[in-house]
């Protein structure tokens, strides 16, 4: 399930430009189900040394402004944001929690959650044109003179849809213990200009990820998987959020 939380706040929101980790502290705080909690964060659901939270959620929307100069960016209220997961558990609690919380801070600032709805959409069709509400990352890690490396791939490199389709597999296997009979999915880049690369500071941690409109081809539950846990890597640390387009 999805949810698209809709917040408002008194003046105006005042964040560090690369602010994930305070919208991944914002959820996990609203966890009230501690053996939840604990799972998602230290646990997951594992394939292999993998593991995977089975969350996702995008970037704040919203009307801002940045400042270069002191690397933050300013939102007018309100602001949205999807929180989307196949974990019904995960929905179900944090909903309730902030349903029932008087009082919900997003840095020093306090919001207040002003509408949330849901969505469950059915996926039946083996395509699906897509909009990124986070950038999609994917890469690998390689050894260059003993050292460890991480490569981020580009949405026009050539391997970039065969590293999007193998993370999808494995979570799929994480999740039903076994691999998709269909395998077929295929992600293809349909914007008309260059796809915008976005450098986010997640802690210490340099992530490169790209944003745009896309095409996804192949098993429809693979493309439901996507959507509901997200595209590509890093998905509980706010990247490969989308929604559909008509």
């Amino acid at each position: 399930m999805r949810l698209i939380c809709q917040f408002e706040f008194k003046g105006k929101l005042t964040l560090p430009i690369h602010y994930n980790h305070m919208i991944q502290g914002l959820i996990y705080n609203s966890l009230t189900d501690e053996a939840l909690r604990s799972f998602l964060h230290e646990v997951g659901f594992k394939n292999g040394k993998r593991k995977y939270k089975m969350f996702t959620y995008s970037r704040l929307l919203g009307k801002y402004e940045i400042n270069k100069k002191d690397k933050t960016i300013m939102f007018e209220s309100p602001i949205k944001l999807h929180i989307s997961s196949l974990v019904d558990d995960f929905v179900n609690n944090l909903s309730t929690t902030l349903f029932k919380s008087n009082k919900l801070f997003l840095g020093n600032k306090e919001i207040h959650l002003a509408s949330i709805n849901t969505e469950y959409p059915i996926f039946k069709n083996r395509e699906a044109k897509i909009e990124m509400l986070s950038p999609i990352v994917t890469y690998s890690s390689i050894k260059i003179d003993g050292k460890n490396k991480t490569v981020y791939y580009s949405p026009l490199d050539s391997i970039f849809s065969e590293k999007i389709k193998e993370n999808l597999i494995r979570k799929y296997t994480a999740i039903h213990g076994e691999e998709p009979e269909d395998d077929e999915f295929v992600i293809k880049y349909v914007g008309t200009k260059e796809p915008k690369k976005s450098v986010i500071r997640y802690h210490n941690t340099i992530i490169n990820g790209y944003n745009g409109r896309y095409l996804l081809k192949g098993n429809p539950d693979l493309i439901r998987l996507a959507y509901f846990v997200g595209i590509g890597s890093k998905n509980s640390q706010g990247f490969g959020c989308f929604r559909l387009l008509k």
